[in-house]
């Protein structure tokens, strides 16, 4: 679902804006019509407390949320030993930001925003408070085409071209969701619902949070759906069980006693 569409920027870089482009259009064409994924373009993020920086895409999914640098690495850019960038404009090299070290301050700030306003965007289940402490908020960044990246500090795999774009993001979708099911029954596993999820979308664009909008979510914190089975056909009834999920320690098993048969003396 798209919230927020691409804008061209005509005072942008013009190799930087066809890769920017380039990203909305794939996340556009990948999740247009997925109701799991929220797309938004261009949503400004405090970096310091005297600026603020764009963020190119956010793609909000149920597990967490992706930030999307596709306008900062094009040209000949290189990186020497300390982690820092220049990039070679007509044969002169000129600093620039690192953008890796620009997302790191990016996501804290973006985690403590939505921290800020945890009442009025996460929904609580079955009584407790959900926290964005452990909601992962992972960096992407496009490489724009015919560009390099030189030099002995440089070795992040979160570099990519457009191309993989949206295939890592929904292989890092389905990473966190098959955790869910492996570990402890996914109690330790980051989950919200669409209506949370939509309240997020609205937050960052500044809009007014208006959950009678949202999908409808019910105690446990997922997305309700009602649909009638075809008459003449049977129908699958989901159900969940409302006991609390209990966990068996290895400590607490003890070893069983086998029953001593009588024999005849």
């Amino acid at each position: 679902m798209i919230l927020k569409d691409y804008v061209h920027r005509p005072d942008a870089d013009p190799k930087s804006e066809e890769t920017c482009a380039d990203a909305a259009t794939r996340l556009r064409n990948a999740f247009k019509n997925n109701e799991d994924v929220i797309v938004l373009n261009d949503i400004r993020v405090p970096y310091d407390e005297e600026r603020k920086v764009n963020v190119d895409h956010i793609v909000i999914h149920s597990y967490g949320m992706t930030i999307i640098n596709s306008r900062a690495i094009h040209g000949k850019i290189e990186v020497n030993y300390r982690g820092e960038w220049s990039r070679s404009v007509r044969g002169r090299e000129i600093v620039m930001q690192n953008p890796v070290e620009m997302f790191k301050y990016v996501s804290r700030n973006l985690r403590k925003m939505l921290t800020e306003n945890i009442d009025s965007l996460l929904t609580r289940v079955k009584g407790s408070q959900k926290t964005f402490e452990n909601m992962p908020i992972d960096a992407l960044f496009i490489q724009a085409p015919k560009s390099s990246i030189v030099g002995t500090g440089i070795n992040n795999s979160s570099i990519i071209f457009a191309e993989a774009l949206t295939q890592s993001i929904n292989r890092t979708f389905s990473a966190y969701k098959k955790r869910e099911f492996q570990m402890y029954g996914g109690l330790d596993t980051f989950k919200i619902s669409r209506s949370d999820m939509y309240a997020m979308g609205d937050f960052l664009m500044g809009n007014e949070i208006d959950r009678s909008s949202y999908p409808a979510a019910n105690e446990a914190g997922e997305t309700t759906r009602t649909e009638e089975a075809p008459e003449g056909k049977r129908g699958i009834v989901k159900a969940q069980s409302t006991l609390p999920v209990k966990i068996i320690k290895g400590r607490n098993i003890k070893p069983g006693k086998k029953k001593k048969e009588e024999t005849d003396s």
